[in-house]
């Protein structure tokens, strides 16, 4: 267990995920086929969607933080060893609905040789955010770690108010065999986000200390609402240089679940490109550390970089 909580945390959003949201999880819960589900949804979908108003999607949230070709790179460590390897990516321009420009983020999460003879990772999440109103239009992640292997696809219909999520878990050898899989609709809330989304956006606000952001997150089954604390400011010095920082911390909101699972702070820094410069959690099994190591794609010197 300790090994597996120490490799997820290999980035920003994995760590979100497992500490701080509910698990996906076969125990106590009826996995539906998806072959005997796939045609009703669909069909429910469509006749909903006839029916309905579709919302006008007109929020506009400034962006100066985050563009195409922008690629950090974090060293992952647990106590004093280093566990893993991350990257998160801006890595193109698309259109979805053939109306709506968007960004295509990915991260991913590896473990270093020496740890794959232990417990490998290889983990790849990808978000699709609007470029005008920084919100969720699909959400895919890949979790290959150890023998858990998983898989969460998620298509946001924000105009109808609707996730359509695909949740499919493996067998624990390889070549990769379905163990269960399950497919259902639930309703969202105006412009919601994925974990990796979420990130993205608070990145792009006024971040004021003593002045929380506040947003709707879906993972899985869910949508739940998450504060984002501002706490201080602090200069950090990390391997990719030194920078003058605001430290944050995200909870759910209204929910005791941090007390029970962990807590974490993520150090961005002070300028308008809010980059994530250290992430530091505390749970159970002792504290993971995520630091910046490597910045492409960004101008260089930031304004909060101290030489």
């Amino acid at each position: 267990m300790g090994l597996r909580m120490m490799l997820m945390g290999g980035s920003i959003f994995v760590l979100l995920v497992t500490l701080f949201l509910p698990r996906e999880s076969t125990r106590g819960e009826a996995w539906i086929p998806l072959s005997a589900l796939a045609d009703t949804l669909a069909e429910e979908s469509r006749l909903d969607s006839r029916e309905a108003f579709p919302r006008k999607l007109d929020r506009v949230v400034p962006n100066h933080a985050f563009d195409v070709g922008e690629k950090l790179t974090f060293v992952v460590r647990y106590g004093f060893i280093k566990a893993g390897y991350a990257t998160m990516e801006v890595r193109e321009k698309i259109v979805v609905n053939d109306s709506f420009p968007s960004y295509r983020i990915v991260s991913t999460a590896r473990s270093t040789r020496t740890f794959d003879l232990v417990f490998k990772v290889r983990d790849e999440v990808e978000s699709i955010i609007d470029a005008r109103g920084i919100f969720s239009w699909q959400f895919t992640k890949k979790l290959r770690e150890g023998g858990y292997k998983f898989d969460l696809f998620v298509n946001y219909d924000q105009l109808f108010g609707k996730a359509h999520v695909k949740m499919i878990r493996y067998h624990s050898d390889e070549p990769l065999r379905i163990k269960n899989q399950e497919e259902f609709v639930i309703p969202i809330p105006e412009y919601v986000l994925d974990v990796l989304a979420a990130f993205y956006y608070v990145r792009t606000q006024d971040l004021e200390v003593g002045v929380p952001v506040i947003m709707n997150n879906h993972d899985n089954r869910k949508v739940y609402d998450l504060k984002v604390i501002i706490q201080k400011k602090e200069r950090i010095k990390v391997k990719a240089g030194t920078f003058d920082c605001i430290k944050v911390q995200p909870r759910l909101k209204g929910e005791a679940i941090f007390k029970q699972k962990g807590k974490l702070w993520v150090w961005l820094t002070d300028d308008e490109r809010k980059l994530p410069v250290l992430m530091k959690s505390k749970v159970l099994i002792g504290s993971i550390t995520t630091e910046l190591v490597h910045i492409e794609g960004v101008p260089l010197p930031l304004k909060s970089q101290i030489n």
